[in-house]
């Protein structure tokens, strides 16, 4: 399967974060992000609630705690 580069934006201190938690999970970055684009892609919605009153810290919470309901059949099936 051919691969694109897809460059994103964040602040210095959340991608320290976001890179230690996903390693925490046994997860790179490029991983966590690829497992995001494929629930939208597969849901064709955001794969949680997105309001005006939620903080970037807490949206990227929200994201986490869906990748960490990921199962061992989830990658097995082949939809992943």
């Amino acid at each position: 399967m051919a691969q694109s580069m897809v460059n994103i934006r964040m602040d210095t201190e959340l991608k320290k974060s976001v890179e230690k938690v996903c390693s925490e999970m046994g997860l790179s970055v490029t991983t966590a992000f690829t497992l995001f684009a494929k629930k939208i892609n597969r849901e064709r919605r955001i794969p949680f609630e997105i309001t005006g009153e939620m903080s970037k810290e807490t949206a990227f919470q929200i994201f986490m705690d869906g990748v960490n309901g990921f199962s061992d059949d989830f990658f097995a099936d082949g939809r992943a």
